[in-house]
C-alpha cells in the first residue's frame, strides 16, 4: 500500500476520517491525499439553463481561494513525510471522486458519513453508499472518532458467496494493519437460511485455505443481515467491522439492495468494505 484517498466536506465526520487516516498513514508510512469537490452555490435554474456561465471570472476565483485556504486549514495536521495531494474541484461529489481515482493510483478510500435513512436514502443515498458500490479498492468509511490503536476486534461478515479470493487477501492485510483479532460470521436469516455444521465447514475451509491466524468461526441467527453483523459486532464488543460487496448496479440493486451499503449507512462503528464484484 502507498496511498490513501481521504475526500472532505469540512464536517465533523469528514475530520474524524482525516484523523484516521492520519494514524493510519504515520504507522504503515503511505501519503494521504485529499480532495474537496465543491458544488458552485447555483449551476442551473428551473428551466435548465446553465447558470454557471453567469458567474464572474472574479468570484470564481474568489470562492476558489477561500476554499483553498480552507482545505490547507483543515489538512494541516498532516505530517509533512505523509502529505501527498491536495485537490479542490467543483461539482458533484461522487462524480469528482470518481474522476480523481481514474487518474490516479488509490489503494484505500477513507472517509466519514452521516448515512441516510427513509425515503431519502431509497431515492438519494449517500455520497459513501455510492463510493462503496462502485469504487475498485477498499473503502473505511466512520461516523465518530476512533483511535487506530483502539481497533482490537475486527468482524468480517463473510455469507460465502463472494469471489474469496480478492477478498482474502485484503481482509488479511487489514487485519495485519491493526494487529486485530479477526470474527468471521455467517448471518443466517430465514430467507437464506443454511445448516450449522455445513456453514461451519465451508468457514473452517476458507479459514485454513487462505492461513488466517488469531481469528473465530462463528454463526449468528437473525431477521436479516444487516441487524445480524450490527448486533453480532455488539455481542463480541468488535472496534470494526468488515465486509465485502457484489457492486450491483441498476434494477439489480434497486430490488436486492447491498448488505455492505445498508451497513455503511446505519452502523456507528468504522466499516471496511471491498467490492468484489468488479
Amino acid at each position: 500500500m502507498k496511498k490513501l484517498l481521504v475526500p472532505v466536506d469540512f464536517s465533523d465526520q469528514a475530520k474524524y476520517a482525516l484523523d484516521f487516516a492520519t494514524n493510519m498513514a504515520k504507522k504503515i508510512n503511505v501519503l494521504i491525499d485529499v480532495i474537496h469537490v465543491a458544488d458552485l452555490p447555483v449551476t442551473a435554474d428551473p428551466m435548465g439553463v446553465n447558470l454557471q456561465a453567469y458567474f464572474s471570472a472574479d468570484l470564481i476565483t474568489q470562492l476558489e481561494e477561500n476554499l483553498t485556504e480552507k482545505l490547507r486549514e483543515f489538512t494541516k495536521s498532516i505530517p509533512k513525510k505523509q502529505q501527498g495531494t491536495c485537490e479542490l474541484k467543483w461539482g458533484n461529489p461522487f462524480s469528482g471522486i470518481s474522476g480523481y481515482l481514474g487518474e490516479n493510483d488509490v489503494d484505500m478510500i477513507i472517509m466519514g458519513t452521516k448515512g441516510t435513512s427513509g425515503v431519502r436514502e431509497l431515492f438519494v443515498g449517500s455520497n459513501a453508499e455510492k463510493v462503496v458500490r462502485h469504487v475498485k479498492c477498499p473503502v473505511i468509511t466512520l461516523k465518530n472518532p476512533i483511535d487506530i490503536t483502539d481497533i482490537k476486534r475486527i468482524v468480517f461478515g463473510n455469507d460465502l458467496s463472494l469471489q474469496q479470493d480478492q477478498l482474502a487477501g485484503k481482509i488479511k492485510y487489514l487485519q495485519n494493519i491493526f494487529d486485530a483479532r479477526l470474527d468471521i460470521v455467517r448471518i443466517n436469516t430465514p430467507s437464506r437460511f443454511r445448516i450449522d455444521r455445513e456453514v461451519y465447514k465451508e468457514l473452517r475451509e476458507f479459514a485454513e485455505k487462505y492461513s488466517f491466524k488469531n481469528y473465530s468461526l462463528n454463526i449468528f441467527s437473525d431477521v436479516n443481515e444487516e441487524e445480524g453483523l450490527v448486533y453480532f459486532a455488539d455481542q463480541v464488543d468488535a472496534n470494526m467491522m468488515a465486509l465485502g460487496t457484489h457492486g450491483r448496479k441498476g434494477l439489480g440493486h434497486l430490488i436486492s439492495g447491498s448488505i455492505a451499503e445498508d451497513v455503511v449507512n446505519h452502523a456507528k462503528r468504522p466499516i471496511w468494505t471491498y467490492n468484489t464484484g468488479k
